[in-house]
């Protein structure tokens, strides 16, 4: 070592330990230690990728990296602080870090004080010194006078010197670096080798991402009869189909080329586990073979890789035989048809290719898998795969807690006999059941054998296993990414075993395991009763390279054995989590299911003829559990399949409610168990609903030992039902759906169904939707003005000015939410209504009408023509109609108004045709119209509402109606129709009417109030403005030019002199202030009003009334705010009132029925 390089070292240490103190911290010393020894003797970089030096992270030491992508520790320091002395418990500290690591050779444990250099050996996962002196004894000692111990310790640390980790060339590289760190998970440690992988693996799906990204537009602009073109037009538009069952809509040729990512990296993983198990001999995907390839092949890293499928596949086929997501992949044979310009395209992309699989091949070269097993793997997976992509990849996500509870409710079990039960998914997805259906088969035979692990069993038992495997559990998937995930799921589970049986037997290779790549639904040669030949057409688009594309051919056969499984094989269990995508969203395919399931009616839902198909599939004694939205208890797309399935003997229906009980992608999820060892005919279903979250709560209902809810529980119920009464619940004329409920709930509940005697079905006119503009932000907006003039100043939603509008063109409009019980709360929004109504006939305003009767709002239409044209219309002559003309004409008679989403009954009489409300989907409302015999005046409409809003019919239409997060429930037509009514003779509706007129006017005058102290400039109009807000300021601070309203707020702030200062903040350091707390508040509100920037002299200059005018201004504001409490007691207090002459009048309820009514409600 040069005497120069020596020096350098010297004067590191003296300056090292001229900083540092005794009582310094660690922190510090490790600072100074890595800016002078690391940095400036040993060269090492503070630039990621150059071989840099890492400190920064308080819960690691000193890393050094080299340069590779990504780069890798080389050189693990342990510091501490210079008054700790160093001992064996951190020596073994040091080791258990660069076990760690695996990739470093060398660790340094130092003080700063005592300064020790250990090298690393890998195999045997320990570390031995090599050097170790006393730093302040260099320190101390000139450097001409370091003894030839201190030199020779000195130039030991030459070998940490960044020239010796940095520019290592290719062959290099993979003789060097190969197997260095162990691939290990040990849960809740730090463990940087696993990071290091997982980083890893990340940065290599992006790449590869990327340059396949590139493949797939090269390919698109390729001429019509170029192969690589033809056969991607033939799998991408397949890929897109399957694509829709996700209901994902994003970036699909970004989602496309990312699943091919995936699997070309999932299979050089496999193929390196394989090679560090010693399953397979080396490959030519890491040391000495790569770096053979490297000095001998044009392309290595593909050749390699390509090489590799071929030698993999004679252990397990399935996963490297090609296939669709091989698209990208040309063989010899077929570029002898490209010409000299498509050749050079295909040699770039190839290079381009080649050389971002060496950047990964590299990162999985120093890697060792010896170590993996199949809950590392499942670690890796999770991890590297996030549940989020892996939902967006289309992978229905189940939860292992709920995994467990459909298996164990279906006695798949271990000792339950399972050597021979055959199991079927019919939507695997990711295989999240099957995964779990194998690590129980597996239990189950390691038990069987009486060992204690995997690793304990004999080979030709190891054999058995798998063999069972691979015949016992079956899966289909229309994704062939998400089976392809599945085999790599199962793989990763019995590598293990595989690994097991090659100890005796190396050449033994797999048959494969039943994961297959299909439409589960589509129906079978066989079931086309014609004979037609439509069945083998499907696939025409690949049928035309399946004579000289194995993948095409591949791909063909896979479908035909899944009707071969279909028609021939029964299954002792059917579990699922079936897609949940409507089939107005699926294109092409509802004819097909319709015809071939009896379940597939109206606009169902996939998961309905899933169903179907499982009942299909099950065995005489066989068992399914599905978990599916909770739509199939109340949907009127699902009654034929809850026909079906109540002629199935039903164990179990759970509904989760609205309540994320776990983490699932199911929205409102249910599960539904069939066993058919039961008898249908005399069954009872065990039943249980979810009201809130409680962890773990589906181990501890499996493990209860009777079906009841435990005393001390009230997050969730559990009762029994008779399916007869399921069968009954789904032929109800008013409503075919199931209602599972306690028996107690059952009994009132039925009461109430024979004691009303009619319907709203029957009382009712019509039970219509809002309106629907297709156009709101034209039709809908504000009066900026005062409302009662001829003209006022409209401003639509959509504009930031207002226009002039005829008033009499205009309707009060709600959105829904502004619906109440017994009132409404306007919030200012009108509608521009361009029709005429008269004698229950709504007519469009013709042109010639709006120009004469209306001509500002012809000038406004004129200016929206663009926008309104822009829409698709029945009669585009008439261009400024709604969107849709439904129930226009239906907004001003009488009628009764809801909200068609809530979380309790709000009805409201609109006798005087003053409002109109929106509709569409969950948003808006819906209307009612009674009969004139049961409502012949505006009066009797009060009756009605009072039933409507009373406790009685909410707990009745929280028993039908469908549920949505944060307990809001569906006020539709087909849930508001059932409702049960006696009708006003049979009452007392003198009684019910007095006080509900009484709740009416007390809401109406509350709803007046709220209104007036919505915006304190309702109160202006009766003072005069002789004064300004300067005026009414103590002092101010305002020096910018304008304000935001976001950070406006009051403060209160206490003087030094006891005298409180009231005031308005603008935003830090900015205030107005004032001498009063009224005076303050009216500005404060005043302000917010204007919901706009303000400007300085704007705020300053703002015309207000004088100081005692505002005293009183705010006297009556308050005085308003205080009368509002009070209605709104005096309302429930007559509600409460109400509520117990129709209890017991009305439906004759007795107090235990009563007291049932009200339990139920306080938790729904």
């Amino acid at each position: 070592m040069s005497d120069t390089s020596l020096r350098s070292l010297h004067d590191a240490f003296v300056t090292v330990s001229d900083e540092i103190r005794q009582e310094g911290s660690e922190f510090d010393f490790r600072f100074s230690l890595v800016d002078h020894l690391f940095t400036n003797a040993l060269d090492w970089s503070r630039t990621v990728g150059e071989g840099h030096v890492n400190f920064e992270d308080e819960r690691k030491d000193v890393l050094c990296y080299d340069d590779s992508d990504p780069p890798f520790p080389v050189i693990v320091c342990e510091t501490k602080r210079p008054s700790h002395n160093l001992g064996l418990d951190d020596v073994e500290q040091l080791e258990t870090y660069m076990n760690g690591v695996g990739s470093a050779d060398y660790g340094i444990l130092t003080n700063g004080h005592e300064f020790r250099l250990y090298d690393y050996d890998g195999d045997d996962r320990a570390v031995s010194v090599i050097d170790d002196f006393e730093v302040d004894a260099v320190a101390d000692t000139d450097f001409e006078d370091l003894s030839d111990d201190q030199r020779r310790a000195l130039s030991e640390l030459e070998s940490l010197h960044r020239s010796r980790f940095v520019d290592l060339g290719d062959a290099e590289y993979f003789r060097e670096t190969y197997q260095e760190v162990p691939v290990q998970y040990q849960p809740g440690t730090d463990d940087e080798g696993y990071e290091l992988f997982l980083d890893a693996v990340k940065d290599s799906l992006d790449v590869l991402t990327d340059v396949l990204k590139e493949f797939f537009e090269d390919y698109r602009d390729r001429p019509e009869d170029s192969y690589p073109r033809s056969f991607l037009d033939s799998t991408f538009p397949d890929w897109k189909d399957w694509r829709e069952y996700t209901g994902q809509s994003g970036n699909a040729k970004e989602a496309f080329c990312r699943e091919t990512a995936y699997i070309i990296l999932n299979r050089a993983l496999f193929a390196r586990i394989a090679e560090d198990k010693e399953i397979v001999g080396h490959t030519r995907l890491s040391s000495r073979g790569m770096a053979d390839a490297l000095d001998r092949d044009e392309s290595p890293y593909l050749d390699a890789l390509m090489d590799t499928y071929d030698d993999i596949d004679d252990h397990y086929p399935d996963l490297y035989e090609l296939g669709i997501f091989d698209w990208w992949w040309v063989s010899r044979d077929k570029r002898t048809s490209f010409d000299s310009d498509e050749k050079k395209r295909q040699e770039d992309l190839e290079d381009d290719l080649n050389h971002t699989l060496g950047t990964v091949l590299k990162r999985l070269n120093r890697f060792d898998f010896e170590y993996v097993n199949r809950d590392i793997l499942g670690h890796v997976y999770e991890d590297y795969l996030p549940k989020q992509e892996r939902k967006e990849l289309g992978e229905y996500y189940t939860p292992l807690e709920v995994v467990q509870f459909m298996l164990d409710s279906v006695d798949y079990r271990p000792g339950e006999g399972l050597g021979d039960k055959q199991v079927l998914d019919p939507a695997c997805g990711s295989g999240t059941f099957l995964t779990e259906v194998t690590e129980r088969l597996i239990k189950h035979y390691v038990d069987k054998f009486g060992r204690t692990s995997v690793h304990r069993l004999e080979p030709d038992e190891a054999r058995t296993i798998l063999e069972r495997v691979e015949e016992n559990v079956y899966g289909v998937d229309i994704n062939p990414f998400a089976a392809h995930i599945t085999q790599i799921n199962l793989l990763f589970r019995t590598i293990d075993l595989y690994d097991k049986v090659t100890e005796q037997n190396p050449g033994y290779t797999m048959d494969g395991f039943e994961i297959h790549v299909a439409d589960t639904l589509s129906p079978t040669l066989l079931e086309k009763q014609d004979g037609s030949t439509e069945h083998e057409g499907q696939q025409s688009a690949l049928h035309q390279f399946e004579e000289y594309n194995g993948r095409a051919k591949s791909f063909i056969e896979d479908r035909n054995e899944v009707d071969r499984i279909k028609d021939e094989e029964e299954f002792d269990v059917v579990v699922a989590n079936p897609p949940y995508v409507r089939i107005q969203n699926l294109s092409g395919m509802k004819d097909e299911y319709s015809k071939r399931y009896a379940s597939a009616i109206k606009n169902f839902d996939i998961y309905v003829p899933f169903i179907e198909r499982g009942l299909e599939w099950l065995s005489e004694d066989g068992k399914l559990t599905y978990i599916c939205p909770n739509r199939l208890f109340t949907n009127d797309y699902a009654q034929k399949i809850r026909e079906q399935l109540t002629e199935e003997p039903i164990a179990q229906l759970l509904d989760f409610k609205d309540t994320e009980v776990f983490d699932a992608a199911t929205p409102y999820p249910c599960i539904v168990s069939v066993d058919r060892e039961q008898d249908p005919d005399d069954n009872t279903v065990q039943c249980a609903r979810f009201a809130d979250e409680r962890e773990g709560v589906l181990e501890e209902i499996y493990h209860l030992e009777q079906w009841e809810t435990p005393d001390d529980v009230t997050e969730y119920d559990l009762f029994l039902y008779p399916q007869q009464n399921l069968r009954e619940d789904n032929q109800d004329d008013y409503l075919a759906s199931w209602k599972p409920m306690p028996q107690d709930e059952q009994r009132v509940f039925d009461h109430l169904k024979t004691s009303a005697g009619t319907r709203i079905r029957e009382i009712s006119k019509e039970v219509f939707v809002g309106i629907q503009t297709s156009a709101n932000p034209v039709y809908l907006g504000y009066v900026e003005d005062n409302p009662d003039q001829e003209v006022v100043q409209f401003r639509a939603k959509g504009d930031d000015e207002a226009m002039p509008m005829e008033r009499d063109i205009l309707r009060r409009l709600l959105r829904g939410p502004e619906i109440d019980r017994w009132g409404v709360n306007w919030e200012g929004l009108w509608l521009i209504f361009p029709y005429e109504v008269e004698n229950g006939d709504a007519d469009m305003m013709t042109e010639e009408t709006l120009r004469e009767d209306f001509s500002h709002a012809w000038d406004f239409f004129k200016a929206h023509e663009d926008y309104l044209k822009d829409r698709s219309l029945q009669n585009e002559e008439q261009w400024w109609a709604f969107g849709r003309r439904q129930n226009v004409e239906k907004m001003e008679p009488d009628k009764i108004m809801t909200n068609i989403m809530s979380s309790y009954n709000r009805f409201v009489a609109d006798t005087a045709g003053e409002y109109y409300f929106v509709g569409g989907g969950n948003a808006g409302g819906y209307g009612i119209q009674l009969r004139d015999e049961y409502a012949p005046s505006s009066d009797d409409l009060l009756y009605y509402v009072a039933l409507l809003n009373s406790k009685v019919l909410e707990f009745f239409h929280k028993h039908i109606a469908p549920i949505f997060g944060g307990k809001y429930y569906s006020y539709n037509k087909r849930y508001l129709e059932p409702h049960p009514i006696v009708v006003s003779e049979n009452a007392p509706d003198d009684q019910i009417e007095t006080k509900a007129e009484q709740i009416t006017e007390k809401r109406k005058e509350r709803t007046d109030l709220k209104y007036q102290t919505s915006d304190v400039r309702n109160y202006l109009e009766d003072y005069d403005r002789d004064s300004t807000v300067l005026d009414l300021v103590s002092s101010t601070s305002l020096d910018d030019d304008d304000y935001r309203q976001d950070p406006i707020r009051t403060n209160d702030k206490m003087e030094v002199d006891s005298k409180m200062v009231y005031q308005v903040v603008m935003k830090r350091g900015h205030t107005l202030d004032f001498e009063r707390e009224e005076v303050r508040d009216f500005v404060f509100e005043l302000l917010k009003a204007q919901d706009k920037r303000l400007g300085r002299m704007e705020i300053l200059n703002m015309d207000v009334p004088t100081r005692d005018d505002v005293l009183a201004l705010m006297d009556e504001y308050e005085s308003d705010e205080a009368r509002i409490a009070e209605l709104e007691a005096e309302a429930e207090e007559l509600q409460v009132e109400l509520d117990d002459v129709i209890l017991h009048d009305v439906y004759d309820l007795d107090d235990e029925d009563v007291e049932v009514v009200e339990e139920f409600l306080e938790v729904w």
